[in-house]
């Protein structure tokens, strides 16, 4: 069975292909891929459920399967999960999820401690979104329906907050890794991405040559260190030091019907890209001068800005943070994203925040360099071929030979 499967799809060709017909092929073969990991699944769950004294499927994908350690713990998990998730588990069978979007479902399901809960509430959503932006909707789901003892939770990972170094015994390379609890590693990560924003705009920009530029992740280590070294590279408050790009800020929401119609302590808000956050954690994070807190369902700066400019003010970047919570096209951090015009400011487009939206370096790059537009089906947004050129303006050439940085760093809009 299986070497007729394997001849089979040795039988599948590329050559003389047409973009529509490799485009389907990369598909039908991810279908095909998700058919043949819910089946290992599934004999990995059976493995577990033997009970004879024999090793784990952990064990067995490591050893037979040729798997590395974490992928094979990984599988175990989410076999184990699958198992009281019949939704989830059918839709991966079908090849309609990938590997990804079961192991995101399972980790969503083991945090809230509810396998049915979670498969109701995230298989069609599944089905729906690309791997990294469901992954991104499951942890935030997971994040609003965790025990009522998150609070708890999150002082646990403030107690258990660590950092250590490590040298590699094979070339001698000093590596360091830690955790915290995710609002002060979220502060901490935010101040990194500013920091190696301004090292990217010192190496050039987008006109940096990208073979002689540091990469983005070089560039954070040397933001890091850079960081340590000033201490802090900056001090809150201080009337000398600008204040940061609200993409860098930590921003949180309280609702204002907590507020109105029940005792201040109370109210509960909402870390954007953490979930939710406890009164008791909340009420401490009001004091930090770095979190910006936005009552929602109130008026506040303006938002609409016409022609008067072109890139985004800081209100509205705020108000993009709030509502898009990354790219809207895979979910990355507020951080790595840029406001983009659905109707390009070239074309009459105007500054107003119905007419941006937040979208990663990446796909920013791709939407303007291949004319590509952003459409929204179902709830889902991404990125397709436009029908036509936009009025008033000649179709655009991709250049795929044009030298660019392709760092994640903030840019100005278009």
């Amino acid at each position: 069975m299986f070497e007729t499967a394997r001849t089979e799809l040795g039988l599948v060709v590329t050559e003389g292909l047409s973009r529509s017909g490799l485009e389907f092929l990369v598909e039908e073969l991810s279908s095909l891929e998700s058919v043949v990991v819910a089946r290992k699944l599934a004999v990995m769950a059976s493995i577990d459920g033997l009970g004879d004294g024999g090793v784990d499927s952990s064990t067995v994908a490591r050893t037979r399967g040729k798997s590395s350690v974490r992928k094979a713990k990984r599988s175990a998990k989410t076999a184990k999960k699958l198992s009281s998730m019949p939704k989830t588990k059918q839709k991966l069978a079908d090849g309609d999820i990938s590997e990804e979007h079961a192991d995101a479902a399972a980790d969503a399901a083991e945090a809230v401690g509810d396998a049915g809960k979670a498969d109701y509430a995230l298989a069609d959503d599944a089905e729906k979104s690309p791997a990294d932006l469901f992954a991104k909707r499951a942890r935030d789901w997971a994040e609003k329906h965790r025990p009522d003892d998150d609070g708890d939770q999150r002082s646990r990972h403030r107690r258990n907050r660590h950092l250590r170094k490590f040298v590699s015994k094979d070339d001698g390379s000093f590596g360091i890794s830690g955790t915290t609890d995710s609002d002060e590693g979220s502060e901490l990560w935010d101040l990194i991405e500013e920091e190696a924003g301004r090292l990217w705009r010192d190496d050039g920009g987008r006109g940096a040559d990208v073979s002689a530029s540091r990469t983005g992740d070089q560039r954070r280590w040397d933001a890091l260190l850079g960081l340590v070294k000033r201490g802090g590279g900056r001090m809150p408050g201080h009337k000398s030091v600008k204040a940061p790009h609200p993409k860098y800020q930590g921003l949180f929401t309280i609702q204002l019907e907590d507020l109105l119609h029940g005792p201040a302590a109370q109210a509960r808000g909402e870390l954007i890209g953490s979930g939710p956050i406890p009164p008791k954690v909340l009420w401490r994070m009001l004091c930090d001068a770095s979190l910006t807190p936005v009552i929602v369902d109130t008026e506040g700066q303006p938002l609409w800005m016409g022609r008067e400019i072109r890139t985004a003010t800081a209100a509205q970047w705020k108000a993009l943070i709030l509502r898009d919570q990354g790219c809207v096209v895979c979910g990355a951090d507020p951080s790595r994203c840029e406001a983009h015009h659905v109707e390009f400011w070239e074309l009459g487009g105007p500054t107003d925040i119905t007419n941006l939206v937040l979208l990663c370096s990446h796909h920013h790059h791709l939407l303007h360099d291949h004319d590509l537009e952003l459409v929204t089906v179902d709830g889902v947004t991404k990125l397709r071929p436009r029908a036509g050129p936009p009025p008033g303006r000649p179709h655009r050439v991709a250049r795929p030979g044009r030298k660019r940085n392709r760092s994640s760093q903030p840019t100005a809009s278009r």
